[in-house]
């Protein structure tokens, strides 16, 4: 039988997540409480945190929506705690007033609601112990034949992914290639979506060499075309695409166990000093001082006032800008229009070079200091204020937890959509929500990829039929030809 989370633990987290909104909409309308309640506040705060974590234990894709969307807010709460005068990003340190990093927090607060709602919603069941679903069937195909495809098309875009990011960090400067260090288009989600379904599609084959080929496929793509020219959410994006992919297409949950936490975070530090290093390693090596050198960096920064978290606190000052450009009237609320945008932005530059440009060069336009990206909180607020910053993250969690539910019911239209958002995990909480929006549009393309390559693989032979073991839930034998 299943284990879910009992109704008690269920019932405390959802009173925790609303009372935490609630304080959340008030610290917002009145931040100077917080000088006298900051402690309490982020006590709370974290408990809640804690208790929606736990209770998706089972479901490591719903952990990590929660806490990528909640630590950019509360990483400016605490080092308001820590000092009202303090900057949380070295980057437009004149706008990371008191006030505005504890509305941070506080819309963090707010968001955090929506998004579990979201994924509770959705998927109740998948968060749950033992969860089962159906194994995904292959549209009127053969396994072989989108082991191929796929494998040319991860061959393919893993050369172009080099030629966008330009050589290897060691031996050149970070984004020196033709793409600036951004994949060009849509390759990011095309290469890891193929690399997914390559992994099902060639297990299935039975061959006791495609497991070391699948193995030597990733570290191509994902480590030469990308992380060796610099590239790092783009790698933990494919990881979580792979790690929580594979069980999916099984109708399994991916779990992380308490020893694993350690090793996230022991990768989330090594990122972060790659992230650091690549602009610099082509001019010098690595050597046992270069560690504490960059704690020095650090530490002479938070002598100046400056708490710098790397990533975060340049993705926090994207919030902050957004934040103080609304309470200055230096732009004004768009209700929407940005998110209509992505439909004008759908067509690559080259169709169509007047579409909209990416909101992160608005903080240019106006005179703000950003690193680029556009946190998915800041623009929601740029859109529709406290309210969107509630609602957006619904919708996004609510489609999230939706494609998961109708990939349990064994649909490969839904897989593909849902390896196509993993793929780009970190980079649309962070930077962007439309990079959501591409991959999504950039995995229903491949099916019909998928689909045709299937067909033509599949002339003169009958049609498969869904195995035995997935029409009765069971989800663990290999799909039948």
């Amino acid at each position: 039988m299943t284990a879910s989370p009992s109704q008690l633990e269920r019932g405390i987290a959802i009173t925790g997540l609303l009372f935490n909104a609630l304080i959340g909409a008030h610290l917002y309308f009145e931040p100077a409480l917080f000088t006298y309640f900051g402690t309490p506040v982020l006590i709370l705060g974290l408990a809640v945190i804690a208790l929606t974590t736990r209770l998706f234990r089972y479901n490591v894709v719903y952990q990590s929506r929660v806490l990528l969307l909640v630590v950019i807010g509360y990483w400016a709460g605490f080092v308001k705690w820590i000092d009202p005068e303090a900057a949380f990003s070295p980057l437009g340190t004149e706008v990371q007033t008191f006030d505005i990093g504890v509305q941070m927090l506080a819309l963090t607060n707010i968001a955090l609601l929506g998004a579990a709602a979201g994924l509770m919603v959705a998927g109740r069941k998948l968060y749950s112990e033992g969860a089962r679903g159906v194994s995904i069937t292959f549209p009127y195909s053969s396994s072989q034949c989108l082991f191929v495809f796929c494998t040319v098309i991860v061959l393919i875009t893993g050369a172009l992914s080099a030629r966008s990011y330009g050589p290897s960090v060691l031996e050149g400067g970070y984004a020196e290639g033709e793409g600036k260090g951004q994949l060009l288009g849509n390759l990011q989600s095309m290469g890891v979506i193929c690399l997914v379904v390559a992994w099902i599609a060639g297990l299935r084959l039975r061959h006791p060499w495609t497991k070391y080929f699948l193995a030597a496929l990733t570290v191509y793509y994902l480590g030469w075309g990308i992380f060796i020219r610099g590239g790092r959410l783009e790698v933990l994006g494919g990881i979580l695409a792979l790690t929580a992919g594979l069980p999916a297409a099984r109708g399994k949950l991916m779990r992380l166990r308490w020893y694993h936490y350690a090793g996230v975070i022991l990768l989330a530090i090594f990122m972060e000093a790659w992230g650091t290093l690549r602009g610099t390693l082509h001019e010098q090596s690595i050597t046992s001082e270069t560690g504490s050198d960059i704690l020095v960096g650090y530490k002479a920064l938070q002598e100046a006032g400056i708490y710098h978290a790397g990533t975060i606190s340049a993705i926090a000052t994207t919030f902050s800008n957004t934040l103080h450009m609304i309470a200055h009237q230096v732009v004004h609320f768009r209700y929407g229009s940005s998110y209509f945008d992505y439909l004008l932005r759908t067509p690559p530059e080259f169709m169509y070079p007047g579409r909209p440009p990416s909101l992160a060069w608005m903080f240019d336009d106006y005179g703000y200091q950003a690193l680029g990206g556009f946190f998915e909180l800041a623009e929601a607020y740029l859109n529709f204020g406290i309210f969107g910053c509630l609602v957006i993250p619904f919708l996004v969690s609510w489609f999230l937890s939706t494609c998961y539910r109708k990939t349990f019911r064994g649909s490969f239209f839904w897989y593909v959509v849902l390896i196509a958002m993993l793929s780009v995990f970190f980079r649309g909480a962070w930077y962007q929500t439309f990079a959501f929006y591409k991959a999504v549009v950039t995995g229903m393309i491949l099916y019909l990829g998928f689909w045709v390559a299937a067909q033509l693989g599949a002339r003169g032979r009958r049609p498969p039929v869904a195995d035995e073991a997935a029409r009765k839930n069971l989800g663990d034998e290999p799909e039948r030809a």
